[in-house]
């Protein structure tokens, strides 16, 4: 029997596929936003230029670990760090469903 070697990811720029998969089927209906994939970040926008400080959502490798900053575009930050990139991912999800919501509610 042959060992299964699973690819581990460890880093933001090895989970680009997984994030972009995830912005696809989230903002798949919202044509106002954009997404980023970097080496050590991610960052998803709201592109709508009659907001000078639209909603953005980004997610930041560091030394220690990562930080998600999101920012609803009204009055609600939210900030978090994780120093596991699997929970940081998490959060990431839950605050990216979180975006896509608002921006459904808020742009009708």
């Amino acid at each position: 029997m042959e060992d299964i070697i699973h690819m581990i990811k460890i880093n933001i720029k090895s989970n680009h596929i997984q994030i972009e998969n995830l912005y696809k089927s989230m903002f798949v209906d919202i044509d106002s936003t954009s997404i980023v994939l970097n080496d050590k970040n991610v960052v998803i926008r709201c592109t709508d230029p009659t907001n000078s400080d639209a909603a953005s959502l980004e997610l930041t490798e560091e030394e220690k670990g990562y930080s998600i900053n999101y920012w609803d575009g009204y009055s609600l930050a939210e900030s978090e760090e994780d120093k596991d990139l699997k929970k940081a991912l998490k959060i990431f999800k839950r605050l990216a469903k979180k975006m896509a919501k608002n921006l459904r509610r808020f742009s009708q």
